[in-house]
C-alpha cells in the first residue's frame, strides 16, 4: 500500500527500430516516457525530434472528426433501455484488434461523406436563417393591400413606409392629418413601433419630410415585388422545399449508423496514435541512434528490456536507477489493496502525491469510511445503496474507473448501515431498531463524539508528518513540528476538560505544564529557518497563533453530528406526513406511500451527497494540510483510457 517505486532508465536504439518498439512499449503499457534534453557537451544542431508538430495535429483532427462522427450518428440511434445497455457493458477489445478494425475502415471516404451531407444541411439552415429574417422584416406589411410597385406608378405623389415610435405615433397622426393632399394608413403595431404607408403629393413633400423629423421617422424600403404577404408566401414554400431536402440529408445520413462502431474503433485507435506520436516527439535522434528517457515500476524492468529485446536484439543500451526520492519528475502510481484502491478517486481528484511523501489514501480511507457512515447514519439507505452497488458490480459489466466508482459506495454503504444500527434508524424510523445512540436525544454525545473523531483525525494526521521527519533523517523536525504541537493542543484540551469536568482536575496542573512547555517549544523553534534573532522569535510567536487555527479545525467535524440529525429528522418528517395521509382514505394511502418512497429516496440522495461532500473537505482541509502537499505527476501510461472499450 504506497507509492510504486520507479526505475528511471536511458535506452538507446537504432533508430530503424523506433516504429516497432514504440508499438512494443504501448503493448506493454507500463512505460512513462520522459522528454530527453540536450546534453551539454553537443549542439542542438545534432539532434532532431523523431516527430514534427504537424503528425501532432493531423492526428488531432482525425480524433476530432471521428468523435464528431460519433456523436452526430449517436442522434440517431434508438435510445436503449439503460440497465440493458449496462449489463452489456463495453466490449473487451485488444490493441492489436482496435488497429485492426481501424485500419481496414475507410475512415476519410466514409467521414467525407458524412461531411459533405452535414455541410449541405448547414448551408440549407443558413439559406432558411435569411429567409426568416426576410419574412421578419416583411411581417409588419403583411396587410398592405395592395402592390407597392403598384402605388409607385403614380407619377404626382411619392410613397413612404417606415415607422414611428409608439409614444409619438397619436401626436403624428393627428398632424400628419391635418395635409388634404397626403393620405396615411398605419398598417401594423408592436410594441415599440408603428408601421404606415404614406402617399404625399408633391407639392407638399417638404412639408411633410419636416414633420417627419420633428418625430423621429424611419423609413423602410419593402423589398417586395407585388403583394407583400405573396411574397411572404413564397418565401414559407422556399422554406418548406428546403426543409424537406434536409429531412432527406437526414434520412441519408442515418444510413451511416452502420458505421457507428467503427467510427468509435477509429476514435480510440488514433487517441492511442497520439500517445505514441507525443512519446516519440520527446526522443531525440540522429541520423541513426535515439536516445529515448523514462520511467517504469521497478518489478516491472526486466520484462521491459525483454520487450527491448524483442524488437532490438542485443543492439541497444539500456541503463537504469532508482528515482530520486526528491526529483519532482518522476511520475506517480498508486497501489493499494482491493479496500483501500476504491479511495484513490479522492486522492487523484485532489492532487498526486509527490515521489519523496506518502500515499495518504491508506490513511484516510479508514476515517472516510467512518465518517462518511457517520453523516448519513440510516441502516435502510445503507442497504439500499449497497444492494444496488452489488447487483451492478455483479451485472453490469463496466469500466476500471466506473467499477472503482461503484465500488466507493458500496463500502460506504457498508459504513452507513452499521452506524444506521448504531442509531437504531431505519429510513427515518420506519422500523424501531434498539439504537446505542439515540440522535435525537443523545445531541450532547454526538457532539463528544464528533470532537473525539476529530482530535483523533488531526492528531494521526500530525503523527503522520513525524513519521514522515524521521523516515527523511530528520528527528528534531518532527519534535519541534509536531512533537511540541502534541503537547500544546493536548495539554490545552486536558487542561480545559478539568476546569468542566471533576474527574479531570486532577490532571489540570500537569496538563498546564506540558501546554506551557509545548507552547515555549513552538515559539523557539517556529522560526528556526530565520538568520537573525528577532525574525526567528517573530515567526515563533506567529507559529504560536496558528493554535487558534486548531479550534476551527475541531468545529468542523461538527458537521458529523450536523448532518446526521439534519438526515434523521428530515427521514422523521417524511414519515409523519405519510403517516398521517395513510390513516385516510384509499386516495390517501396511495399518496402516503408515494410521498414515502419520493421523498426517503431524495433525503438519501442528500445525505450521501453531503456525505460525499463534507467527509472530503474534513479529508482534504482539517486533514491534508497538516502533512501532504501534493503536486505529484501522474504515471502516463502507453494505453489511453478508453471511452467505448476495455482496452488490453
Amino acid at each position: 500500500m504506497a507509492i510504486v517505486n520507479m526505475k528511471k532508465f536511458k535506452l538507446f536504439i537504432f533508430d530503424g527500430d523506433r516504429v516497432k518498439l514504440i508499438d512494443k512499449f504501448q503493448k506493454f503499457n507500463y512505460v512513462h516516457i520522459d522528454e530527453s534534453h540536450f546534453d551539454a557537451d553537443f549542439s542542438e544542431d545534432d539532434f532532431t525530434r523523431p516527430r514534427s508538430s504537424e503528425d501532432l495535429i493531423e492526428i488531432d483532427d482525425k480524433i476530432k472528426r471521428s468523435k464528431e462522427d460519433i456523436d452526430l450518428l449517436l442522434e440517431f440511434k434508438e435510445k436503449e433501455n439503460p440497465l440493458k445497455a449496462m449489463k452489456e457493458g463495453v466490449e473487451d477489445i485488444s490493441l492489436e484488434e482496435l488497429a485492426g478494425r481501424a485500419m481496414t475502415f475507410p475512415f476519410e471516404k466514409i467521414d467525407g461523406e458524412i461531411k459533405a451531407l452535414v455541410d449541405a444541411k448547414d448551408k440549407n439552415n443558413s439559406k432558411i436563417q435569411n429567409i426568416d429574417s426576410k419574412i421578419s422584416e416583411l411581417k409588419p406589411w403583411e396587410e398592405l393591400s395592395s402592390s407597392l410597385d403598384g402605388l409607385a406608378a403614380m407619377g404626382s405623389v411619392n410613397i413612404y413606409t417606415g415607422t414611428i415610435s409608439t409614444n409619438h405615433a397619436a401626436e403624428f397622426e393627428s398632424e400628419f392629418v391635418k395635409n388634404e393632399l397626403a393620405y396615411i394608413d398605419r398598417v401594423s403595431k408592436d410594441k415599440n413601433f408603428c408601421y404606415y404607408l404614406m402617399i404625399v403629393e408633391k407639392s407638399i413633400d417638404d412639408d411633410i419630410k419636416a414633420l417627419f423629423s420633428n418625430y423621429g421617422f424611419t423609413p423602410i424600403n419593402i423589398k417586395a415585388d407585388g403583394k407583400v404577404r405573396d411574397k411572404i408566401e413564397s418565401y414559407e414554400r422556399d422554406k418548406d422545399a428546403l426543409f424537406e431536402k434536409n429531412n432527406k440529408i437526414e434520412s441519408d445520413l442515418k444510413t451511416y449508423l452502420k458505421y457507428l462502431e467503427d467510427f468509435k474503433f477509429s476514435y480510440e485507435f488514433y487517441r492511442n496514435e497520439k500517445i505514441k506520436i507525443m512519446s516519440e516527439r520527446k526522443f531525440l535522434k540522429t541520423t541513426e541512434l535515439d536516445l529515448i528517457e523514462g520511467y517504469v515500476p521497478s518489478d516491472k524492468l526486466e520484462g521491459f528490456e525483454t520487450e527491448v529485446k524483442k524488437v532490438c536484439g542485443e543492439n541497444y543500451y539500456l541503463s537504469a536507477e532508482d528515482a530520486k526520492r526528491d526529483s519532482d519528475k518522476v511520475p506517480i502510481l498508486l497501489k493499494n489493496n482491493s479496500f483501500v484502491s476504491p479511495f484513490e478517486l479522492m486522492t487523484e481528484m485532489y492532487s498526486m502525491p509527490r515521489y519523496n511523501e506518502i500515499d495518504p489514501t491508506p490513511f484516510f480511507a479508514p476515517f472516510y469510511f467512518v465518517f462518511a457512515g457517520i453523516m448519513v447514519g440510516d441502516f435502510g439507505y445503507g442497504l439500499l445503496v449497497f444492494l444496488g452497488t452489488l447487483f451492478a458490480l455483479k451485472t453490469f459489466k463496466l469500466t476500471d474507473k466506473k467499477r472503482r466508482f461503484i465500488k466507493f459506495f458500496n463500502y460506504l454503504s457498508i459504513s452507513t448501515m452499521i452506524f444506521g444500527l448504531v442509531f437504531g434508524s431505519f429510513f427515518g424510523g420506519i422500523i424501531k431498531l434498539p439504537s446505542l445512540i439515540d440522535p435525537a436525544e443523545d445531541s450532547t454525545l454526538l457532539v463528544i463524539l464528533s470532537l473525539i473523531l476529530g482530535g483523533i483525525h488531526i492528531f494521526f494526521a500530525l503523527g503522520i508528518k513525524a513519521y514522515m521527519n524521521i523516515r527523511d533523517g530528520k528527528p528534531k523536525d518532527a519534535l519541534y513540528d509536531v512533537g511540541f504541537w502534541y503537547m500544546a493542543v493536548l495539554g490545552a484540551i486536558v487542561f480545559g476538560l478539568g476546569k468542566a469536568l471533576p474527574q479531570v482536575a486532577p490532571f489540570s496542573k500537569g496538563a498546564l505544564i506540558i501546554m506551557i512547555l509545548g507552547m515555549i517549544g513552538i515559539v523557539a523553534t517556529g522560526g528556526r529557518e530565520e538568520k537573525s534573532t528577532g525574525a526567528k522569535i517573530g515567526w515563533g510567536i506567529y507559529s504560536l497563533y496558528g493554535i487558534s487555527s486548531y479550534l476551527g479545525d475541531f468545529v468542523s467535524y461538527l458537521r458529523l453530528m450536523a448532518l446526521v440529525l439534519s438526515g434523521s429528522f428530515l427521514g422523521l418528517a417524511i414519515n409523519m406526513i405519510a403517516g398521517m395521509l395513510f390513516e385516510s382514505n384509499v386516495l390517501g394511502k396511495i399518496f402516503a406511500i408515494v410521498i414515502f418512497v419520493v421523498f426517503q429516496l431524495f433525503n438519501a440522495f442528500l445525505s450521501y451527497l453531503s456525505a460525499y461532500v463534507h467527509t472530503a473537505r474534513l479529508t482534504y482541509v482539517e486533514m491534508f494540510n497538516k502533512f501532504y502537499e501534493g503536486g505529484g505527476i501522474p504515471f502516463k501510461k502507453m494505453i489511453e483510457n478508453s471511452d467505448y472499450f476495455n482496452i488490453d
